[in-house]
């Protein structure tokens, strides 16, 4: 595992990454829904259209007689948080809304997503492939990296959606592969820098990837200076947009997320990185330990991916989503170029012991078995790779039902919601009210408020929310469907969809 550059990749190896590359960017582009959708989705675009707009602030959508102040949470919709009088600023970080600006005005704010999430993924299999290398893989072991990356559920999950899971996972690999090169160029210090405070825009837990990157970099004050100088500018526009937003430079939008983080998670959490984490990752993952067992053929790149995938998986150790579902898992994704890597060097190295075949078309035995193995227990995890067929399509039917709801129901119309809250916040301009804070009192007045003013009251429904009409007053009547959500007016006179 060199210190220096790697020999060069051969003609075959580029030109095999090269066509995988283009193959996996036309799956995805035809998988593909990273549109306002659910919570975090919608949110990425809300913020992005705000600071299109040059702004991080927006009004609520109120009812008359019913302030802001008094139910603080009914007028807020998935994505957003409240501020000042009847205001509402985003919860998410800005990384990934300030990179789906310029792309709206290239492409269009209905494709903006789309393009940022392919070229992240695409650029995390490339920098997959750069990190092998350049901690001494073969170009055939590298290869073998980034196609077990790519056929992970976990990857191609987060790749189709408006997700931050792949771009933090991109920079994070960017910011490593930059402070390895910067070994042979100190320009590419700089560079690392830059990727860092990207990272950091992106998801401010990627600030973790500092520790493999201080491996990387080594004692040198030249290049730690300039990665500092490639950062500064970013972590000061993250600062400035936090004060902007909430008048705190180091305060975030999730408010005291200390809260989600326990101690007494960590047991269980551990289990479930031993049983998912190798079938999501491939089991090459459970070789990554033994890379520091190489001894001075290891070193300091050991390390450096030790460190990497360590710090991940033990920051969100106590976290109280990471156990939840497999999904989870994406927040760790940052740590996969890291455990996928190590795994192979290990067994490269045990496979070389061994006395394995080298030299010619030999080379390819070992890591062509490796990665046999690696994808079949990958593709074994059938229900993630079915339900990758209807991402982008789930993402997709929310601006659907947005569609249908401004065909259908009266313009000043006010929509009781809860998952499309964000979704149709965007989408459309109805006063939407948060099921969740509609106690019968105020559900009462929520009826009377919008009779005064002559606005029909509905209910935008998914499957799972139905039980909600349970807890409003008044006769409610479905009036239409779009796939499985359904629409419902409140009022006897409720009946047809067909106008306004």
């Amino acid at each position: 595992m060199p210190d220096s550059e790697p020999a060069s990749t051969s003609r075959g190896t580029r030109l095999a990454l090269g066509a995988g590359i283009l193959a996996y960017a036309a799956l995805l582009w035809a998988l593909i829904g990273a549109v306002p959708g659910g919570s975090d989705n919608s949110g990425y675009f809300n913020e992005a259209r705000l600071f299109a707009q040059g702004r991080i602030h927006t009004p609520m959508r109120t009812l008359a007689g019913i302030p802001a102040q008094e139910v603080p949470f009914l007028y807020v919709p998935l994505g957003f948080r409240p501020a000042g009088a009847a205001q509402l600023v985003p919860t998410y970080p800005p990384g990934l809304p300030l990179l789906l600006v310029p792309a709206a005005r290239l492409v269009g704010w209905e494709r903006a997503g789309d393009v940022i999430l392919i070229l992240h993924s695409l650029a995390g299999l490339a920098l997959m492939f750069a990190l092998g290398r350049l901690c001494g893989l073969p170009g055939s072991w590298a290869l073998a990296g980034a196609a077990v990356l790519a056929a992970s559920p976990l990857y191609l999950y987060t790749s189709l959606q408006a997700l931050s899971d792949v771009p933090a996972t991109a920079w994070a690999t960017a910011a490593v592969v930059a402070a390895l090169k910067s070994r042979g160029r100190s320009g590419w210090a700089f560079a690392c820098g830059v990727c860092i405070a990207v990272g950091f825009l992106v998801r401010p837990t990627n600030f973790l990837v500092a520790i493999p990157v201080l491996f990387a970099l080594g004692c040198s004050p030249a290049r730690l200076g300039l990665a500092a100088l490639g950062a500064l500018p970013g972590l000061a526009a993250w600062m400035a947009i936090n004060h902007a937003a909430y008048g705190q430079t180091l305060e975030s939008g999730y408010g005291a997320i200390g809260n989600e983080f326990h101690a007494g998670l960590i047991p269980a959490t551990l289990v479930f990185y031993a049983r998912w984490l190798p079938l999501l990752l491939s089991p090459i993952v459970l070789a990554a330990p033994f890379v520091l067992a190489l001894g001075r053929a290891g070193g300091r790149i050991a390390w450096m991916l030790v460190s990497w995938a360590a710090c991940f998986l033990a920051f969100y150790c106590a976290y109280r989503w990471t156990r939840e579902q497999w999904w989870f898992l994406r927040f760790v994704l940052p740590a996969a170029p890291a455990l996928i890597v190590a795994g192979l060097a290990a067994l490269r190295h045990l496979f070389e012991k061994g006395g394995g075949p080298s030299g010619g078309a030999r080379r390819w035995l070992a890591p062509a078995l490796v990665l046999v193995a690696a994808l079949g227990v990958e593709a074994s995890q059938t229900n993630p790779l079915r339900e990758a067929r209807w991402i982008g399509s789930g993402e997709r039917k929310y601006g659907r039902v947005a569609d249908w709801l401004e065909a259908h129901v009266p313009a000043g119309s006010v929509l009781v919601v809860s998952q499309a809250s964000g979704a149709l916040y965007y989408y459309t301009g109805f006063t939407l009210l948060r099921e969740e804070e509609l106690s019968p009192a105020i559900a009462d007045r929520v009826r009377a408020s919008a009779r005064a003013g002559g606005h029909g009251l509905f209910a935008v429904l998914w499957p799972h929310e139905k039980e909600v009409l349970r807890k409003l007053p008044g006769t409610w009547a479905q009036i239409g469907s779009i796939e499985d959500v359904t629409v419902w007016r409140c009022g006897a006179e409720a009946s047809l969809p067909d106008g306004k």
